[in-house]
């Protein structure tokens, strides 16, 4: 007997009424006879037995319901273990690049964890590769990164685009800038993030077409140091325009046609958890409100 047929015998058996149990179980009451026959075949037993216009269950049908009753209790207990299984909260793991946290830590470790403080969250920040790399090797459950590769292991949830931008003080002559051109950004003295971020290996490729050499004065895995040489005017950083805080002392110009895409990126063919489907719900809410100068 299939979990369905116990479901349609048990009705019938409790009603012992074949329209009180299609009502029941939404269905129509000739199928539900039906199922109800091709039963008594499939066993090879007299389950019901008709009385003027009801029907009452037979010796063996009794012996049946009794049986079926309990599978099902079973089936039930069952099922509600599973379910509690997957509303079990474990640790989130996720992993951010230096750019993208600058922006998406404030956000989560007080708008997401004030809404939803059930959630226990662990944040890894980790370069655009790595953080791909801990989803691929299932150390880290999402990632949020820019410009990252497609791989067959990874499933990827695409999000607005944000811009290259020129960072610079809030005094420089080109702060006043809504937008430069990306010959006016490469003139400048720059200090960039190292080649293990993709921003930086895309600038290369894009001064390379352009046949022109940046001048990079200092290259650096710390956001912290390029807003360190900037705020001094040493130097001008190119950076996503997310990196830079609005309150800060620097401002970010977007460069003209240079833009990142930023996706989530979760492990291909791993069930998500209801904790992952909320936060990903949450990061393409707030993603569009972050802040870009």
């Amino acid at each position: 007997m299939t979990i369905q047929q116990m479901t349609y015998f048990e009705a019938v058996g409790r009603y012992q009424n074949i329209t009180r149990a299609a009502d029941e179980l939404h269905i129509a009451q000739p199928t539900l006879s039906l199922a109800m026959q091709t039963l008594e075949q499939e066993t090879g037993l007299n389950l019901l037995r008709h009385v003027g216009r009801g029907i009452v269950l037979t010796a063996d049908g009794q012996a049946l319901y009794a049986e079926v009753a309990r599978m099902l209790k079973e089936v039930a207990r069952f099922d509600s273990h599973v379910a509690e299984l997957a509303r079990r909260h474990q640790d989130l793991r996720l992993a951010l690049p230096m750019q993208v946290g600058t922006v998406l830590m404030p956000l989560l470790l007080g708008q997401f964890r004030k809404a939803h403080p059930e959630i226990r969250l662990d944040i890894i920040e980790a370069s655009g590769t790595a953080s791909l790399d801990l989803v691929e090797h299932e150390e880290a459950d999402v990632a949020v990164v820019h410009d990252g590769l497609p791989r067959l292991a990874l499933t990827a949830r695409h999000l607005p685009p944000w811009p290259f931008c020129l960072c610079v003080r809030r005094d420089h002559p080109l702060a006043a800038r809504t937008q430069v051109s990306f010959d006016e950004a490469a003139a400048q003295p720059l200090v960039l993030l190292d080649d293990s971020y993709t921003i930086t290996r895309r600038l290369h490729d894009i001064a390379a077409k352009a046949g022109r050499t940046l001048d990079v004065l200092h290259y650096t895995p710390h956001l912290s140091t390029i807003w360190n040489l900037v705020t001094r005017g040493i130097a001008c950083g190119i950076i996503t325009g997310s990196a830079v805080l609005p309150e800060s002392a620097l401002t970010a110009i977007p460069i003209d046609g240079l833009v990142q895409h930023p996706a989530v990126f979760t492990k291909t063919g791993r069930q998500m958890t209801q904790d992952q489907r909320t936060l990903i719900a949450f990061l393409k809410e707030a993603f569009p409100a972050a802040p870009t100068a």
